[in-house]
């Protein structure tokens, strides 16, 4: 069972039992993800704690009848909110319900959602009475070890960007450390600004700083980082590790926009250091043109459905 601890402020006792979600959780979220056999990028743990945002947004969890259940509480200005963050793990429509009814009962009404559901999960959720369950993102799933060759057609686009890259002098791919931690927020925050000139808006930057962060609390295989350097100067990292046995997540990258085929070559250094997992999850293009054809450059041999929940209010 998990302790409460750390419980959250209480709303008519409605969060009694729930505790905040910390890295300490970590063995008890793998056993539920093995037991469960959830592959969805929602579901990998440093995301998860990558929404940690005090005074802002919580992630809470605890268990019932054997499932382990997440919610994310948002304090806002027009006041507090609660929705179930995932599906229970193991999946459980009774649990899903109750999940819901809490929700429902912190926010005074039934607009409770479940914000992520798991592909391998969705028809026992669409049993969950009033519940509309529709596909909210697709994600791209690789086999690491189909790269250990780039020829041949199926590969021309990336093997070019991989070898434009590779031509680049005083190129050298490290282990990320410690010591890396302020050139890559300075790398962020550089990727940040370009973003939002370019786009108007971060391009989910404040949850990757916060996924950087997680460096200092996780190790190997659980998060693992490389570093991209040229001619010594940080201009590429990346960050990713094991979901549960057999499956890995690519979870962030940023790199120096100005390299010609940068972007390519670090995924695909990172992805094949990711060889002893028979799949990794790279997570959805975000509807953004140009990283859905890098993605689409390594040819996924599965787009994994991730699902949203929203109850029926009639």
């Amino acid at each position: 069972m998990i302790e409460t601890l750390q419980t959250a402020p209480s709303r008519n006792g409605v969060l009694e039992g729930l505790k905040t979600l910390e890295s300490s959780d970590l063995p008890r979220w793998k056993r539920a993800l093995q037991s469960g056999g959830e592959s969805g990028f929602g579901c990998y743990f440093p995301y998860l704690l990558a929404h940690q945002r005090p005074g802002k947004a919580t992630l809470l969890v605890t268990e019932d009848d054997g499932s382990l259940c997440t919610f994310i509480q948002r304090d806002r200005k027009r006041g507090s909110r609660l929705d179930v963050f995932l599906n229970p793990i193991p999946m459980n429509v009774s649990v899903t319900r109750r999940c819901l009814e809490r929700a429902n009962e912190f926010n005074g009404d039934r607009s409770a959602r479940i914000l992520r559901i798991d592909g391998k999960d969705a028809a026992l959720a669409k049993q969950v009475p009033r519940l509309k369950v529709r596909v909210r993102r697709k994600q791209y799933v690789y086999a690491p070890r189909s790269y250990a060759d780039l020829s041949g057609r199926k590969f021309r686009a990336l093997r070019n960007h991989v070898d434009q890259a590779r031509q680049l002098p005083d190129l050298e791919v490290v282990p990320y450390t410690a010591s890396h931690a302020g050139a890559c927020r300075e790398l962020l925050r550089k990727w940040a600004q370009r973003y939002r000139a370019m786009f108007g808006k971060s391009g989910g930057a404040g949850i990757s700083g916060r996924a950087l962060a997680q460096t200092e609390a996780l190790s190997a295989p659980d998060l693992m980082g490389e570093v991209v350097l040229l001619g010594g100067r940080v201009v590429a990292y990346a960050l990713g590790g094991e979901l549960r046995p057999g499956v890995a997540c690519f979870l962030d990258a940023k790199c120096d926009l100005d390299v010609p085929g940068l972007g390519y070559f670090q995924r695909y250094h990172f992805i094949t250091k990711l060889n002893g997992f028979e799949q990794v999850n790279d997570g959805s293009d975000a509807r953004r043109p140009g990283l859905r054809q890098l993605k689409n450059s390594f040819r996924p041999i599965e787009m994994h459905p991730e699902y949203r929940g929203r109850q029926d209010s009639r």
